[in-house]
């Protein structure tokens, strides 16, 4: 029993995860609260994102 909880909790997880990441979500999100878009990534965020990419192909 408790694995189909469990399996049913990780299902729901992945759904959620796959659903903030739509793009149709994102814009219907952004528009909703008027969030500005920023088109550039700032230096520190670039930079951090960056090295995790030199880590992940070590």
């Amino acid at each position: 029993m408790a694995e189909i909880e469990k399996a049913k909790q990780k299902a729901i997880a992945e759904f959620v995860r796959r659903w903030i990441t739509s793009e149709v979500v994102r814009n219907y999100l952004r528009n909703l609260l008027n969030l500005p878009v920023e088109r550039e990534l700032p230096a520190e965020q670039r930079y951090l994102l960056e090295e995790l990419d030199r880590a992940d192909k070590e």
